[in-house]
């Protein structure tokens, strides 16, 4: 049997701030516990698979650390595995955030969106998720619910989100209601007895909380005194276990739900729109849901937006796919965001509070852990808190048992004796040919230049291997570059580039912004288009100017988002001197951040990926530098639209940096799947997964 303990760090803003002083342990810390030399040797029985504890402390910020006051987690650390940051969901809220922890998905689709969220369908209220009746809200399965029905085995909470909801089934056998005032030294003693249990009756998951630094970090008033209380209880929880010989037996995860931020503007949404008629959900975050008024999203919307300097108004449509933050009704039909600091709701001043995107620092956040299936004194890449499932799943022996948003191996590089994973690679097939290749132009081009493109696409080397992989698409070859077509033949497509410094150079002597071609190797007739097309390619040399690459974007997509990219590229492409670039067309109608699957839809995104290496390649088709941790990569995914949008407020590397993704946010609304096959498997988990925070 496998026991799994999950601690998280998580303080719920909704619950008085006022700590109990019978909270606060006056006993020095002793650390008697520290030290590695009795690692992972249990003696006692009953532990053939060591136990797992998730503790959670609420709103632990990254900054904390920097003041030295927690040093239990620097001793855990050194014996076990520790984050570099920890990435909140968005919006980095109390209640959306833990369920994510233990759940691996997004707050759009487990329906804990906010700490209060708004469902006419069950509520005509705009319900705090803490309210006993708002167990309908929660959807998803939880990693206690999924343990419970695969082994039979018990689980415990204590005070996390979500434990004492049954919507699955399976709620932890034992969950006391929440009791801020409950002493920290309870705690530890209730924790401590449920490990002692007999080997049948004890959990083998225990999920648990506590509510600082949080409290603390709202008033901005005694924070260093809530880490030293944060370290005293670490310490003597630590010290229990050591006493009592459980502290080699067990998994210990330490985590946390969101970071802080200090607060120094308050904007009163009422002031700007008409409230008849709509729901405002207020804070770092407010959203507003349209509820019985005749005016359209959009005509609320200008009501506020560019109308306040720093201020983001998206709708579903607009919404950067990285945030998640589309796919459910409850996330409301306007999200509006200040700059750092900046917060919807009457507070003090010299208060703090979160929700921000999490490409605020401050939002940042903590995991430490450390017990016997941990290696020693490692570090985890930067990740957001969806990949908490899989690790839990995969300590429990329950290895992907339960389908989420994280990626499977994440965090392989962290455990002493991961699961054996492989690259699960495929090619793509090639699109059916119907001759050779030659050049037949889509628009007038002198004899002379189309002569020397056909000798050139007939004598170039092609990619040798795709690093894309999709049984829906099929490739072209044209020389370094690629055109992916899907074998439905709708707008799905993308290109493949591989550039260089002097193919940049061609665009003034040899490029024609008029002229397109096919390669007449898989089509006889240029594509029928209406209106005025434009490339999405990042090339400029005529080999680029394949007429499949081409559409009819709204002006204001161009102005936006286009034109900056392109010239962005161009900036790429001058520093490092080459890049390998793949441009696309994706289409999610349903904003789901997943491909659609009807046929002949029209395209409602539009992809970029870049890839570089710092120092020397060693291949470049496919990209391949020398060493793994020379290779770049930076990933945008943007909304096709022709109305106005928040982005006509924003700067054009605002822009570009608030839509910047992952590239498995391309993948998966792209419907192709990336994987460059002499990466390992870890390697290219780490790729895909990489969170941009700033542009290069």
């Amino acid at each position: 049997m496998i026991f799994i303990l999950i601690i998280s760090s998580l303080v719920f803003i909704d619950y008085a701030r006022t700590a109990d002083s019978n909270n606060s342990f006056q006993t020095p810390p002793k650390y008697k516990w520290a030290g590695c030399e009795n690692l992972g040797k249990c003696k006692l029985d009953g532990f053939a698979k060591p136990t797992l504890l998730i503790l959670s402390f609420d709103g632990f910020a990254k900054e904390y650390l920097g003041r030295k006051i927690v040093k239990s987690l620097e001793l855990i650390a050194e014996c076990g595995a520790r984050a570099d940051t920890v990435y909140p969901s968005f919006p980095s809220k109390t209640f959306p955030n833990h369920y994510t922890m233990v759940t691996g998905l997004y707050p759009e689709s487990h329906g804990i969106t906010d700490n209060n969220v708004f469902d006419p369908k069950i509520s005509p209220d705009l319900l705090a998720m803490r309210k006993s009746e708002a167990e309908k809200y929660y959807e998803g399965e939880p990693i206690w619910s999924a343990y419970k029905r695969l082994t039979g085995r018990p689980a415990h909470c204590l005070f996390w989100v979500g434990c004492y909801f049954n919507h699955t089934g399976y709620k932890p056998d034992i969950s006391p209601d929440y009791n801020q005032e409950l002493p920290l030294q309870e705690r530890i003693n209730t924790l401590i007895s449920w490990l002692k249990l007999p080997e049948k009756e004890r959990p083998g998951l225990i999920t648990a909380y506590l509510h600082q630094p949080d409290a603390a970090g709202h008033k901005q008033k005694d924070i260093d005194q809530a880490l030293e209380d944060v370290n005293r209880y670490i310490d003597a929880l630590m010290e229990n276990l050591y006493d009592e010989g459980l502290l080699e037996c067990i998994n210990i995860a330490i985590v946390s739900d969101h970071g802080m931020q200090v607060l120094n503007k308050t904007i009163e949404v009422e002031d700007y729109v008409d409230m008849k008629g709509l729901v405002l959900s207020k804070g770092v975050v407010a959203r507003i849901h349209l509820n019985g008024t005749d005016r359209t999203i959009d005509e609320v919307a200008d009501e506020i937006r560019c109308k306040v300097d720093g201020i983001k108004v998206n709708t579903v449509k607009d919404i950067p796919v990285r945030k998640h933050y589309s796919k459910s009704t409850r996330v409301g039909d306007l999200i509006i965001e200040g700059k750092p600091g900046t917060t919807f709701y009457k507070s003090a001043s010299d208060g703090g509070d979160h929700g921000n995107d999490y490409y605020n620092e401050n939002m940042h956040t903590v995991m430490f852990a450390r017990g016997p299936s941990f290696r020693k004194n490692v570090k985890a890449p930067p990740f957001q808190n969806v990949q908490y499932m899989n690790l839990w799943l995969d300590l429990l022996g329950l290895k992907g048992a339960v389908k989420n948003n994280g990626t499977i191996g994440f965090f392989d590089s962290i455990l002493k004796n991961p699961p054996i994973r492989e690259n699960n690679w495929s090619s793509m097939e090639e699109c059916p040919t119907f001759g050779s290749a030659d050049v037949l132009p889509c628009s007038e081009r002198q004899i002379n230049y189309l002569k020397k493109l056909s000798t050139h696409l007939n004598s170039c080397q092609s990619i040798r291997s795709l690093p894309l992989y999709s049984t829906d698409h099929c490739f072209q070859k044209n020389c370094d570059n690629v055109l992916i077509v899907h074998k439905k033949e709708d707008s799905r497509r993308a290109v493949i580039e591989t550039l260089s410094r002097t193919s940049s150079s061609k665009k003034s002597s040899s490029s024609d912004g008029n002229f397109s071609y096919i390669n007449t190797k898989y089509s006889s007739e240029c594509p029928a288009f209406k209106g005025s097309q434009t490339f999405f390619t990042a090339g400029f040399d005529e080999i680029s100017k394949l007429a499949s690459a081409q559409y009819e974007f709204p002006e204001r997509f161009l102005n936006n988002i286009l034109l900056p990219l392109s010239i962005k590229t161009e900036e790429y492409l001058n520093r490092f001197g080459t890049i390998f670039v793949i441009s696309g067309l994706a289409a999610d109608s349903d904003l789901d951040g997943i491909s659609d699957s009807k046929v002949s839809v029209p395209p409602t995104h539009f992809y970029r990926i870049i890839i570089t290496c710092k120092g020397s390649w060693l291949s470049k088709n496919p990209p391949l530098c020398k060493t793994y941790e020379e290779m770049k990569v930076l990933a945008f995914v943007f909304p096709i639209l022709d109305g106005k949008s928040t982005m006509d407020c924003m700067s054009s590397d605002e822009v570009l940096l608030d839509y910047t993704s992952t590239i498995e946010d391309v993948e998966r609304i792209a419907g192709i799947q990336f994987q460059i096959g002499a990466l390992s498997h870890q390697q290219n988990v780490y790729l895909r997964r990489n969170i941009t925070t700033s542009l290069w």
